[in-house]
């Protein structure tokens, strides 16, 4: 088998080859792709066409442009008349695309979004320098310091990890690898 991709923007055409020696397409047999969001939404599903004994899986751009971002379950079945066998399965994330977005969209990830949030906590318990008080019969308390900066850190881990694997992705080398060249002088 080939390895299916494991991400995909919305509007970007899926192209997928499912090479099964065992369950060739010129002996009849069909691989179908099954593909359910893990949050919830509409399932879908896709057959393939014959290409010699491979199975070509294709989903057009206007179909995966309506797919919800976030992570999709699939599966791959091969079936001819009354047999049915399970090839594969695995996760595809979704990411939003840009194309048809409208103005001033948020393309921020949910660790990025909360890391600045948390930053902004941050320097607003700062100015403040009072961590609870009582107004009539109501009481607030804000974060510890601590607290905000532990979390900050952790998010802020989490944003390189997502900065390092796009960067990969995309055949750029790991901004958090550095590189040593060592010589004499």
């Amino acid at each position: 088998m080939m390895a299916m991709q494991d991400q995909i923007v919305a509007g970007e055409t899926l192209n997928y080859r499912a090479v099964a020696a065992d369950y060739p397409a010129s002996a009849g047999w069909v691989v179908t792709m099954y593909l359910n969001p893990r949050a919830g939404g509409t399932a879908t599903s896709v057959s393939s066409t014959a290409s010699g004994d491979d199975h070509l899986l294709q989903v057009s751009a206007a179909t995966t442009a309506g797919w919800a971002a976030g992570w999709w379950a699939w599966e791959t079945w091969a079936a001819k008349a009354s047999e049915r066998y399970r090839l594969e399965a695995g996760q595809l994330q979704v990411v939003a695309g840009l194309i048809g977005a409208a103005a001033g969209t948020d393309t921020r990830s949910e660790a990025q979004i909360g890391l600045d949030n948390v930053r902004s906590m941050i320097r607003g318990t700062a100015s403040l320098g009072v961590k609870r008080y009582r107004i009539g019969g109501r009481e607030l308390e804000r974060y510890d310091i601590g607290e905000l900066l532990k979390l900050e850190s952790k998010l802020a881990n989490d944003v390189l990890r997502e900065q390092a694997a796009e960067a990969m992705a995309t055949g750029r080398p790991n901004p958090r690898k550095l590189h040593v060249r060592m010589g004499r002088a």
